[in-house]
């Protein structure tokens, strides 16, 4: 990968506020991921686990699990816009994990925000995002679940994701120490595909 490519550069915190913005509204499916951070959470599972995604099939699962409906764009430059967003955000975080995989921070941790209980809910909803990417190819993911030590590493995010009643009530400083291990367990993740394939 060019990191000179202009499809290879991060986004900067307008675009991530643009393509914020269009995840929330109405024009996208009501299943679809729902906010930047999701989204982050979703790429960094499809790049830190087990397989490489076909381009069109990792899109169309950001609006759809079943890859049938698709956003209401306002028109086709808008399309094309909100697409290439999506698109450099998931090749720049290709790159760090290619070149740099122990210098990944989630997103979450690299914006500010207004609140702790704003920060809060932007952590469980990356957690959200990160676990519809395993549900993508859940079979995949199997030899990390059965391998003792490093099924442990995915706990956090069904914990932060708060995907059942035994995870709905952390405390606010459980969360919070939880959420501060993300980068670490993800990258814990990321080696352990490594060393897989």
């Amino acid at each position: 990968m060019n990191p000179s490519d202009p499809l290879m550069q991060p986004l900067s915190l307008d675009e991530l506020n643009i393509l914020d913005s269009f995840l929330i509204s109405e024009q996208t499916p009501p299943e679809s991921l729902y906010s930047i951070e999701m989204l982050d959470g979703y790429i960094t599972a499809t790049i830190a686990g087990p397989q490489a995604f076909d381009a069109d099939d990792l899109m169309a699962a950001i609006w759809d699990k079943n890859k049938i409906l698709k956003p209401e764009f306002a028109s086709s430059d808008e399309e094309e816009g909100i697409s290439e967003l999506i698109v450099r955000h998931n090749n720049s975080t290709q790159f760090l994990f290619d070149d740099e995989p122990e210098n990944f921070v989630p997103l979450f941790e690299r914006v500010s925000y207004e609140s702790e209980d704003e920060k809060m809910l932007a952590v469980e909803e990356w957690a959200m995002g990160f676990l519809s990417g395993i549900e993508l190819v859940y079979d995949a993911w199997a030899p990390l679940f059965d391998d003792k030590k490093a099924s442990l590493l995915v706990m956090p995010m069904f914990m932060l994701g708060k995907v059942s009643d035994e995870f709905g009530n952390l405390s606010d400083e459980e969360m919070l120490d939880l959420s501060e291990t993300i980068a670490g367990t993800v990258i814990g993740i990321h080696s352990f595909w490594q060393k897989k394939n």
